[in-house]
């Protein structure tokens, strides 16, 4: 299993069972099983959604690790806080969800200063305040590298929406631009903040988009939800696979953001691979019916029966590329 995806379905089929086996009890008691609090969405969607007894909460955790998720020189310690924080709220938003609180667990290393310590803090700080997402408790551990560990709590608008909800004839939707993380932090390793727009970019990398605004707009017609993350090739493919449907996505209709098409160039880079397998957007890709009007996101293909993701160039003719998107384990 060299394989992040393997990984999640194999933890996915070994807890799915709902119970957990109790031992002996305080008193010495055989206590048999406790079922969990009711598990509306468990492992497989962006995040899970438990029944505490009241109303659904929305659960989700993220981890942002030193030298995996990102190098030190390329962004300061407050716009990595703030970047933690808003990139575990985004898998609440795509839940149709909006965060309430969060509990941080930070893994130290020797070389982070106080200095250090007090700006990640700040940008932690910041992030609660735009996202909604109450920092509540959490956890600070000695280690070789910096990590940032973020659990984020959320109640849902309506209802909590799940990847599973696609049909045919559905419209597939993204909002904001795509690719424009993934050249900005391109940008950063390649040394090129010189070139022209440049900033705009590697600023787009260091603060991704915060979406509690649009999220209440979304119920109202969205059939299907997953944040772009990992790319969105590879993330429509797991809306697709959870809708047991497929994706026919027309590439000149992904929108980017100006002076994206000259960077790219100048960094030789193919645009269009880029913003579809490029990740670091957390942007939501979403479904809706095709007479839904009003929509504030790009229509960029539409949902078909047959279970492939197919991409399509200006002249229809099928795109391929050499990945889906980024992968942990590969």
């Amino acid at each position: 299993m060299h394989d992040e995806f393997a990984k999640i379905d194999w933890i996915k089929r070994r807890f799915e069972k709902g119970t957990v086996p109790f031992s002996e009890g305080l008193t010495g008691e055989k206590k048999g099983t406790v079922p969990f609090s009711e598990v509306i969405v468990g492992i497989g969607d962006d995040a899970a959604v438990v029944d505490f007894g009241d109303r659904p909460t929305i659960v989700t955790v993220d981890v942002q690790v030193e030298d995996v998720h990102f190098r030190r020189d390329l962004i300061s310690c407050r716009e990595l806080g703030l970047r933690a924080v808003i990139t575990a709220a985004s898998d609440v938003w795509a839940m149709a969800s909006n965060p309430t609180a969060a509990v941080i667990a930070l893994t130290l290393p020797d070389a982070f200063t106080d200095v250090d310590f007090r700006e990640l803090i700040e940008g932690i700080a910041e992030a609660s305040e735009l996202t909604g997402a109450r920092i509540i408790g959490g956890n600070l551990s000695h280690g070789r590298s910096l990590s940032i560990t973020t659990t984020v709590f959320g109640l849902p608008e309506a209802k909590p929406l799940t990847r599973s909800g696609a049909r045919p004839g559905d419209q597939v939707y993204v909002t904001g631009e795509l690719g424009a993380a993934a050249l900005g932090l391109e940008i950063l390793k390649a040394g090129a903040s010189d070139l022209e727009n440049a900033e705009s970019f590697v600023a787009r990398w260091r603060r991704p988009p915060v979406h509690g605004a649009i999220v209440q707009e979304l119920t109202r017609y969205a059939t299907a939800m997953i944040d772009i993350s990992d790319g969105c090739l590879q993330d429509l493919q797991h809306l697709c696979a959870a809708s047991g449907v497929g994706a026919m996505i027309h590439a000149s209709d992904v929108p980017t953001a100006p002076g994206y098409g000259e960077l790219c160039t100048a960094l030789d880079l193919d645009p269009i691979e880029l913003a579809l397998t490029g990740g670091e957007d957390y942007e939501l890709l979403f479904t809706a019916p095709p007479d839904t009007a009003g929509i504030p996101a790009t229509s960029i293909g539409e949902i078909v029966g047959v279970r492939e993701v197919r991409i399509l160039d200006h002249e229809g003719r099928p795109v391929e590329f050499d990945r889906p998107g980024y992968r942990h384990f590969s």
